[in-house]
């Protein structure tokens, strides 16, 4: 049974709820405005931690509009590995229990879309997915500074292809709605090996699927449009 102790102190005044799952720091956002709508579950990217971009106007966003908005430390740098799904999985449950709204949405950014997408293959199934810039294919990122030793690490030596969302697509739901947001120009995460790649397979095998293209390099403001976000986030709520 998973240890749950709250933290004193809210980042967002009464609307935000932090606690330490099994060791890892949580937060959920609750809505600012709307009918509840659902709870969606934030994947932070490479060097992030249970705040980052939480309480931005991204992700605000669809606070507005009823929704919960949650978090985890997700153990740092792990790229998918067994540890950050199991941290998923059990914030689902945290989260459903503090907004009293069912997860229905997936967001992730860069690395975190892997552990999303690991996270999804386990068999947690909400009904959408949005992946700004997202990493699905382990072997492809040589050129983010450090992944090569981080993903060594988190897998503790043993063969990364376990983790490796690129090799296990066909495990995705098949009720989940997808939304890619990339950018051809990304030197750090190639479109081709990533994102374009996850948005063939689904096409290609009759998932429902969508993609808006940004621009500029890996992590690019257009990545993360709050109108965007918001406009699929309505058709998530049933």
């Amino acid at each position: 049974m998973p240890t749950t102790v709250d933290l004193p102190g809210n980042a967002d005044g009464e609307r935000t709820i932090m606690a330490r799952l099994n060791g890892q720091t949580v937060r959920i956002d609750l809505p600012t405005a709307g009918t509840p709508a659902g709870t969606a579950v934030w994947f932070h990217g490479q060097g992030g931690d249970v705040n980052g971009r939480m309480n931005t106007s991204w992700l605000n966003s669809i606070r507005a509009q009823g929704w919960a908005v949650a978090s985890s430390d997700y153990h740092g740098n792990a790229w998918g590995n067994p540890a950050s799904v199991q941290d998923a999985r059990e914030l689902v449950a945290w989260a459903q229990e503090k907004s009293r709204q069912p997860v229905r949405m997936f967001i992730a950014a860069s690395m975190g879309a892997a552990t999303s997408l690991n996270t999804l293959i386990t068999g947690v199934s909400p009904t959408c997915w949005y992946g700004a810039n997202p990493v699905v294919d382990l072997t492809s990122v040589g050129s983010v500074k450090n992944s090569a030793k981080q993903i060594a690490e988190s897998y503790a030596g043993a063969s990364a292809a376990a983790g490796n969302p690129a090799l296990h697509l066909a495990g995705l739901p098949r009720t989940t709605k997808y939304r890619i947001v990339a950018s051809p120009n990304d030197t750090m995460v190639p479109a081709v090996a990533n994102a374009n790649a996850l948005e063939a397979y689904l096409a290609t095998n009759g998932y429902q699927v969508s993609s808006m293209t940004a621009s500029g390099e890996h992590g690019d403001p257009s990545h993360f449009v709050g109108a965007d976000l918001a406009a699929f986030a309505a058709g998530c709520t049933a």
